[in-house]
């Protein structure tokens, strides 16, 4: 069992090692599954780990397929993906006469020396001359217990805002690239990249409603001929938040109450605001909702 599943791994780096170097990786691959597989003796229950369209590969061209990858299908093929080690810890070997069953991970080195950790379960039978011969394969990625997003990762995020805000103020006051600065406070804290963003800034009265990346920069750097004379290169010192209340809900969030500007005269700014955060796909909290307002006065 264990010399199988060497074997197994040993072929699946020979493979890729035969694709890097430009040669016929699709008859190593031919043979790495007409060695270890019982395709030609008995039925295979084979589920690979990057396999949805097409769940299941019953037949030696199918496996082949996921191997090396098919123009036309999801498979780019697994095992010229550059691997350069296999590694099994096994869960456990289970032997009756001439069957066996092994459960476990695998940890596969990729090219950069990361490892994939991989979970398996391996069937295994004899076939006429006495070989090992895999007759289930059933691979997945361990499970993710879902991100939800805390209040602690909201007022991060809060602190995170403020301080990118003080500091487009602050490259600007001493002559730098502030336009630099705050496209990078854009593309880091908010998910135009990702989803939809609903932008309404304080001091907006003709374009409401930022959507866009671009009507965002504006507004915080300023455009001759339009409304914005740039609220992030006002000369922000710091950026106070009181909040009223932090809502999370799984992998999103709300947040809502006021926060004060202190300016270079060091007199603070009231303006009311609510949050709405997303994560990305890397797991990055991003802002997807932000509304400003000047407090209401009676006067």
């Amino acid at each position: 069992m264990i010399a199988a599943q060497t074997e197994w791994g040993e072929g699946i780096v020979a493979i890729s090692s035969v694709h890097a170097q430009g040669g016929d990786y699709a008859t190593r691959a031919t043979e790495h599954i007409n060695t270890l597989y019982a395709y030609g003796d008995a039925d295979v229950m084979f589920k690979p780990t990057l396999a949805a369209d097409d769940q299941f590969r019953e037949t030696f061209e199918e496996a082949l397929s996921y191997f090396i990858g098919a123009e036309g299908t999801e498979d780019s093929g697994f095992a010229i993906s550059g691997w350069t080690d296999v590694r099994w810890e096994s869960n456990g070997i289970s032997t009756s006469a001439e069957t066996a069953m092994a459960m476990g991970n695998y940890y596969f080195t990729g090219p950069d020396g990361n490892e994939t950790k991989v979970e398996y379960t391996f069937g295994y039978v004899l076939d006429e001359a006495g070989d090992l011969k895999i007759n289930l394969h059933h691979s997945s990625l361990p499970f993710a217990p879902a991100v939800s997003i805390t209040e602690a990762d909201v007022i991060a995020a809060q602190t995170e805002w403020g301080e990118g805000i003080v500091a487009i103020s602050s490259v600007h006051t001493a002559g730098g690239d502030y336009k630099a600065r705050a496209t990078e406070h854009i593309n880091t804290l908010y998910a135009y990249d990702d989803t939809a963003v609903m932008f309404k800034p304080t001091l907006a009265a003709e374009d409401q409603f930022r959507e866009t990346f671009d009507e965002a920069l504006s507004y915080f750097i300023g455009t001759e001929g339009t409304e914005d004379s740039g609220f992030a290169i006002a000369g922000w010192t710091n950026v106070r938040w009181e909040s009223n209340g932090i809502y999370t809900d799984g992998d999103s969030a709300t947040a809502m109450g006021n926060y004060f500007f202190t300016g270079p005269d060091g007199s603070e700014t009231k303006v009311e605001y609510t949050f709405g955060y997303v994560l990305d796909e890397a797991g990055d909290l991003k802002i997807n909702l932000h509304h400003s307002s000047v407090p209401y006065s009676a006067g």
